[in-house]
């Protein structure tokens, strides 16, 4: 690829990839029949989307890919430059830093931002880690080591590798988060959606007839999947409302946003709805696994299983993962994707499936370090529960007055609507509980923050293929899991969920995302082409959702490789105190 560099219109949303620094025409390799005749080279750019059946790269100009690369991702890096530069003062006296430490993560971050849109090669990793280590043999091992020309997926991990990278390198910025203060924001601009959702959940969470329970399950699904709208990365920084009466979708004095309407609301821009489907096979498989633990004295695996209503913590050894084909508790996974508001609806839907009974314990998959902007971390994790916990908010909405017939006395008017964060602090403060004991668990892998699609997963990470076995279900949350559960490949859009994973199967999927990327699978045939021809760009806004399953599930059987955390000898019959199983 040629060189190229970048011109400046002005603004951090005009960045253009302009070739060549040198005129390639002057180099002797160049020159055919004297130095005037200037020779024309191949663009590695091309004019078009990207077809069906590749994987999505920065080479199709008119996809969100290039787009991406081209504007996006170096908005986002402008602002964390920008934020070093404006809130300095701030980073300095919270993480002991100097004016050096953040003079140089500013240089780090721009020769970042001028690779990537000068589509440079990648740089290896200089951290000295056995994850680093990994990063750089990927990076060896690719036949295109160019920012646009690789394979999307592959060049956004890595930005945001190299981003954590730069903080690593430094003595004080090592747990520095670049992106923490537009997280919290956006938590805060949320709260009175969480107030409303707090109000109604309580109400869910009593034992029901399966009636309601079903459709409350449904609910709560819809819930998260609206919430994944909140997305800082698409939004490069920017908060992300969800709707309302005035112009930036944020709440008035007089109207009040309810995220349950918004689910109505949105009812035709549901795309794949499976949620029955979903909460019956979820339900069903859920009440098998758990008559299998009740049984009185059952052996599992050569050890006796723990009874459902033991805390995880008090649990007794569990045998060794490698050899379990039988799970100790039911367990329901949640991949997770942003934190604030999308985290909350999501630690709703945990909450609801405790309560009613139907899983005892809920994982959460979260990233390791600072990622896609909002994605969810351990601190996160605590930071939003913890937040819940403490949270203050009071707001009286006045009630429209009803009118009155003709002739009739007007109605007495009613007492304004009271939204307040009572029932958000209760809610928080069961979670709590739910951590301390183990019902909730928090788990990070660096699998999630590697570049690789969940195809490859039990290659790369065959201790965490394992260990998502045991759930009865795995929701993955978002735009990127959703990229990664269909490789990155532009399928035909009917192509079915199965199909698209490749063999990814270790327990039953749920695939729950606002479409983000051009790339979707499991629509109605026509679809596709009707919502194209209205507009061209509608999988690049989060305007439309979809809620997809898969049941078809690998078996589970004794592994033929040891668990990761013994190496090449496995302890046997009893692996220690666990948690997470």
């Amino acid at each position: 690829m040629s060189a190229s560099k970048t011109v400046s219109k002005g603004s951090v949303n005009s960045t253009t990839i302009v070739t060549d620094d040198v005129d390639e025409s002057s180099k002797p390799e160049f020159i055919y029949g004297g130095p005037f005749i200037k020779v024309e080279k191949p663009s590695p750019i091309i004019d078009t989307a990207t077809p069906f059946n590749l994987e999505l790269q920065g080479t199709f100009k008119k996809s969100f890919a290039y787009y991406s690369l081209k504007e996006r991702l170096p908005v986002i890096l402008t602002k964390i430059i920008d934020y070093l530069s404006r809130e300095g003062a701030k980073i300095k006296s919270t993480h002991g830093a100097s004016d050096e430490d953040i003079r140089s993560y500013i240089q780090y971050v721009t020769k970042l931002k001028n690779d990537l849109v000068t589509n440079k090669q990648y740089d290896l990793l200089t951290v000295d880690t056995p994850e680093a280590r990994r990063w750089n043999q990927w990076i060896e091992a690719l036949d295109i080591k160019h920012y646009f020309t690789n394979v999307w997926v592959f060049t956004e991990c890595y930005v945001y590798r190299r981003l954590r990278e730069g903080c690593e390198l430094s003595k004080t910025l090592k747990n520095f988060d670049p992106f923490a203060d537009q997280k919290q924001k956006s938590f805060e601009g949320s709260l009175e959606l969480m107030c409303i959702v707090a109000d109604k959940l309580v109400n869910m969470l009593s034992k029901s007839d399966k009636d309601k329970c079903k459709s409350d399950f449904v609910t709560l699904l819809k819930l998260c999947l609206w919430a994944n709208k909140c997305d800082l990365s698409l939004s490069s920084g920017e908060q992300v409302f969800l709707n309302g009466n005035n112009a930036d979708g944020k709440a008035t004095a007089s109207n009040i946003i309810d995220p349950f309407q918004m689910i109505l609301d949105f009812k035709d821009k549901l795309l794949v709805d499976d949620t029955s489907k979903i909460v019956d096979q979820v339900t069903s498989k859920a009440e098998a696994m758990m008559k299998n633990l009740e049984a009185p004295a059952s052996a599992v695996d050569g050890a006796i299983s723990s009874p459902p209503e033991t805390p995880a913590a008090e649990a007794t050894d569990v045998p060794c993962p490698t050899k379990m084909t039988s799970p100790q508790h039911v367990m329901f996974d949640i991949v997770c994707d942003n934190a604030g508001y999308e985290l909350f609806a999501d630690l709703c839907l945990a909450h609801f499936l405790i309560s009613q009974g139907i899983v005892q314990k809920i994982r959460f998959h979260v990233k390791n370090i600072p990622w896609f902007v909002s994605d969810v971390t351990p601190v996160d994790f605590k930071w939003v529960i913890d937040s819940c916990l403490k949270a203050s908010y009071r707001r009286e909405v006045p009630q429209q007055p009803t009118e009155a017939a003709e002739g009739e006395v007007p109605p007495e008017p009613e007492p304004p609507r009271v939204i307040s964060a009572d029932n958000l602090r209760a809610l928080a403060e069961q979670w709590t509980k739910y951590v301390d004991e183990g019902t909730f668990v928090v788990l990070h892998d660096d699998f999630w923050t590697s570049p690789h699609v969940y195809r490859d997963m039990k290659r790369h990470a065959p201790s965490l293929y394992r260990q998502l076995q045991y759930a009865v279900a795995l929701l993955f949350k978002g735009d990127l899991n959703y990229r990664k559960l269909l490789c990155e490949k532009n399928v035909p859009p009917t192509s079915g969920l199965e199909a698209a994973l490749q063999g990814f199967l270790p327990a039953p999927v749920i695939a729950v995302r606002t479409v983000k990327a051009d790339l979707i699978c499991g629509l109605p045939k026509g679809k596709w082409d009707q919502l194209n021809a209205l507009d061209d760009k509608w999988m690049q806004k989060g305007d439309f959702g979809v809620i997809q399953y898969c049941g078809k599930v690998e078996p589970l059987k004794v592994a033929d490789r040891p668990c990761d955390q013994y190496g090449d000898v496995c302890r046997g019959a009893g692996c220690g105190p666990r948690t997470d199983m």
